[in-house]
């Protein structure tokens, strides 16, 4: 039986932290449930909450978008922000988060309905506003995401587990679920894989275990909780199709189909600070590039390799598996289509044609392959490749890159690395958890400081929306002319290009356009990724807005995670302050 932790909170209803920067961002792991799907032969559970606080936040959902959407321009001028973040704060946690979330989401669906020509200034204000931080005793993380796809297809989770009932010692996860073809699985996985993969770690005993360099009884234990939860799912959704006397509405199986019909990549790291140990699984193109230092100077080691076709291994291993099959496209690099070859959900490189064809004429799931290339499957698995690796902490401590390969698509791991030390020597990872508290008191002690912040020369109250919903702004008067594009430097080489294939504006990322403008490393790389000191460039590359945004950039998301930092104080502060 497992421990009762600290949290009141079930592992099915954990805390997803939000996508605004706040200051406690963070999952606390309390005892997971003992199953995690409902067996289709029983009756649902009751709900845990009463159809009133049901209906509550559902209403603060709605409402909420709809203030984003038609409002926020509004709100943001008269009030501002700070006042809606207040009442939240008052809020049960999950209506608060819904509020935040469907604002958000609000002002992206507005953004992309009308679309406006964005300063450098409000593009910065659009990324700062999807980033955040977490901290423990001994490391601080940054996050931040920039959606292309709306909905945005990635999810994140930033969590401890609490089995250890000491902070010192409590594991740490951070991860990034990069979706396609929708965003039911890669929400299905935030919400559950780090969960299962914790549960899999506690009861196996491997929390506690004495430390053994590459424990194949720990990176079995997470690769199987891996693969555990993509075939529960799997076979959940495959029973309630095969089985045409179950019961079900037809409306009941479209739900249950719906997460395997999408699919995820999924990148999870772990962190024993008591050992120092750091174990990353992958699978799919998400990476992770650990920053070390050797020679004076932060070097790139990998600590995930790619899962598509362009990876010699597993070419290898598909071709062993499919002997006789050219499952693999050798000019795309793609698996029948799919740019992954492992992958969670997909069904339809798992299941058989004649199952996919049930899903699509009866369900409206998406069509099988065409030419009934599908023949030996599943082509795809979920199984993670695990590395670990003991970090360097010190004067120059290790930090950790993860990112979704829309960062990738923009930025080799050397420049990645190289654009973190440039950050780190103008800052350090709890500035931005010393001004994020210093701007929560203020906001606390009384509105006059931030009214003043936001005013305008004659005294009036500025929008602090990074863009107006009244009316176009006026094109600016020199223009942008592909495939050259102004720099904000007038010698400066814009790096730009048309690629044909693509058939897209594309730019080169150097270190020699890499600017440090803001505290958060999260923010940092990505404003370096979509330009960096380009600023015309980086002001286009964050204007346009779905589906041509996905020619030009895919949904991002970055952790940058510090070892080695004495966050002690701001840890249990943050730890108090949660009551």
């Amino acid at each position: 039986m497992l421990p009762v932790h600290r949290s009141a909170s079930k592992a099915r209803s954990l805390r997803v932290p939000l996508h605004r920067t706040i200051l406690h961002s963070r999952r606390r792991y309390t005892t997971p449930p003992k199953t995690y799907f409902q067996p289709l032969d029983q009756p649902p559970p009751p709900p845990p909450r009463t159809s009133l606080q049901i209906l509550r936040w559902s209403l603060f959902g709605v409402t909420a978008f709809g203030i984003g959407f038609y409002m926020h321009a509004y709100l943001s001028a008269r009030f501002g922000l700070d006042a809606l973040e207040e009442l939240a704060g008052e809020m049960d946690p999950e209506d608060a988060m819904a509020m935040q979330a469907a604002l958000q989401d609000g002002v992206e669906v507005a953004q992309a309905l009308v679309v406006h020509p964005l300063t450098w200034e409000q593009a910065t204000a659009v990324l700062r506003r999807r980033a955040g931080v977490a901290v423990t005793p001994t490391v601080v993380s940054h996050v931040c995401q920039s959606p292309s796809n709306l909905p945005c297809e990635d999810m994140w989770s930033s969590g401890t587990y609490m089995y250890l009932k000491d902070s010192a010692k409590d594991w740490s996860e951070w991860a990034i679920f990069d979706g396609h073809a929708g965003t039911r699985t890669s929400q299905a996985l935030k919400e559950l894989l780090p969960v299962v993969v914790g549960e899999k770690l506690w009861e196996s005993g491997c929390m506690q275990r004495i430390y053994i360099a590459n424990d194949q009884r720990v990176l079995r234990v997470i690769q199987n909780a891996f693969k555990y939860l993509d075939e529960e799912v799997l076979g959940e959704a495959k029973r309630c199709l095969e089985d045409d006397e179950d019961g079900l509405r037809p409306a009941e199986k479209v739900s249950l189909l719906s997460n395997m019909l999408s699919g995820s990549c999924a990148l999870l790291a772990l962190f024993d600070p008591t050992k120092g140990v750091l174990r990353v699984a992958n699978t799919g193109d998400s990476r992770a590039v650990l920053g070390t230092w050797e020679d004076g100077k932060y070097v790139a080691r990998p600590m995930s390799d790619d899962h598509t076709g362009f990876n010699p291994k597993e070419v290898e291993r598909l071709a062993a598996a499919h002997p006789g099959e050219d499952v693999i496209d050798p000019k795309t690099g793609r698996i029948f289509g799919l740019a992954v070859t492992r992958a969670f959900g997909d069904s339809r490189w798992k299941w058989s044609q004649e199952l996919t064809t049930k899903a699509h004429e009866l369900f409206w799931g998406p069509a099988p392959r065409p030419n009934n290339v599908v023949r030996t499957a599943p082509y795809l698995t979920a199984e993670p490749e695990v590395q670990e690796v003991r970090v360097q902490t010190g004067a120059h401590a290790d930090f950790l890159i993860m990112a979704s390969d829309g960062l990738w698509d923009h930025m080799s791991n050397d420049d990645a690395v190289a654009c973190v030390q440039l950050w780190l020597e103008h800052n350090k990872p709890l500035d931005l958890v010393r001004r994020l508290k210093t701007d929560m008191e203020e906001l606390k002690n009384g509105p006059s400081n931030t009214t003043e912040k936001a005013g305008t020369a004659s005294g009036g109250v500025k929008s602090r929306l990074p863009f107006s919903f009244s009316s176009h702004s006026s094109p600016p008067s020199d223009g942008l002319e592909p495939p050259s594009m102004p720099d904000s430097t007038p010698d400066a080489d814009p790096d730009t290009y048309y690629d044909p294939d693509q058939r897209a504006l594309k730019w080169r990322v150097s270190p020699k356009h890499f600017v440090v403008e803001d505290d958060n490393a999260g923010v940092h790389l990505i404003k370096n990724a979509f330009g960096g000191s380009r600023r015309r460039l980086f002001e286009s590359v964050m204007t346009i807005q779905p589906p041509l945004s996905r020619d030009v950039r895919d949904d991002v998301t970055v952790h940058v995670i510090f070892f080695g930092v004495d966050a002690k104080a701001e840890a249990k502060e943050m730890e108090g302050g949660r009551g």
